[in-house]
């Protein structure tokens, strides 16, 4: 179960709760052109002009090192650098910057991934990096949402029930002990990628085609008992792997990514990268998957066979 199927277990059994949850949900599948049209105030959920990067509250070399839709920075060294060079401490948080300071920062980054991207993207960074973003007492709706998200992954799915139902925050051990395994996933997804082989089909969408690059991940018995002890990776961090993903070399930031993995059936993770949806609408919901930009749902195996085979969906 996906954190948005519980956010539907509340909307139908919890009528008081139920407009929250949906927020939750539409927030969990990135639909938030959506979002503002709820009534937000109720919730005290309030919409701020902001910088788009994700870790409000971390040192800002690390929130500018998870920013993956460009490859501005692979190193920590290289943000820490950047951020001296333009005099705004590495150990400052987003949340901690002045206004003109934010202004500062989103420039600068502006002009670094203008000398990285292709010409005819340059008109829709900007809508990568300013925008707006919702709060939730303090808390970026995202990394609310997130951290909710962390917990039921990590089995209290209760406990995270109830924090919908009530508008809570999340304690602060519990959303550290998620970050603790998910860590220990990335690092162990990121050795596997250093010998995983990238694969390539041609996607047809609104009379274009889009190449799209692929992994296919097959759990042998072995790896599925190693699953049960917290030893490999279970499915449900795939949604958060396929967009660390973009932070390897080896992977295309221009090219849509799927993460085949093959269960019996063919579990589906994919990544359209925000400047090729801003730019050519790229959606995947018709391929019967579910999300914005961030892809999951179930194929059969038929189906992926045909994709390999053909080279073409």
């Amino acid at each position: 179960m996906a954190f948005d199927k519980i956010c539907d277990e509340i909307i139908l059994d919890y009528e008081d709760a139920k407009d929250f949850a949906y927020i939750l949900k539409l927030s969990y599948l990135n639909e938030f052109e959506k979002i503002k049209n709820l009534n937000l105030d109720k919730f005290g959920i309030v919409e701020k002009d902001d910088l788009l990067f994700y870790g409000k509250n971390y040192p800002l070399f690390k929130s500018l090192l998870f920013f993956n839709e460009i490859p501005v920075f692979r190193e920590e060294k290289e943000s820490i650098l950047f951020l001296k060079n333009i005099e705004l401490s590495p150990r400052n948080t987003l949340n901690s910057l002045t206004y003109d300071e934010k202004i500062r920062l989103g420039n600068e980054f502006l002009k670094r991934c203008i000398n990285i991207v292709p010409k005819e993207y340059i008109s829709d960074i900007p809508q990568l990096i300013f925008g707006k973003e919702y709060y939730f007492k303090g808390v970026c709706l995202k990394e609310y949402v997130s951290a909710l998200n962390g917990l039921y992954k990590i089995g209290k799915k209760n406990k995270v029930k109830k924090l919908i139902i009530n508008r809570e925050l999340p304690d602060e051990k519990d959303v550290k002990k998620y970050k603790k395994k998910l860590a220990k996933k990335i690092s162990l997804f990121k050795k596997k990628l250093d010998n995983y082989e990238i694969n390539y089909f041609n996607l047809k969408f609104n009379n274009k085609n889009f190449k799209c690059q692929y992994i296919y991940v097959r759990q042998s018995i072995w790896d599925k008992i190693l699953s049960l002890f917290g030893e490999e990776i279970e499915l449900k961090y795939y949604p958060t792997l396929v967009n660390v993903a973009y932070s390897h070399e080896k992977v295309d930031f221009l090219r849509p990514l799927f993460i085949f993995v093959n269960k019996g059936d063919i579990s589906v993770y994919a990544k359209v990268p925000k400047l090729i949806y801003l730019k050519d609408g790229l959606t995947l919901n018709h391929l019967n998957l579910r999300g914005k930009c961030i892809y999951f749902g179930n194929w059969e195996k038929e189906r992926f066979l045909e994709i390999i085979e053909k080279g073409v969906l």
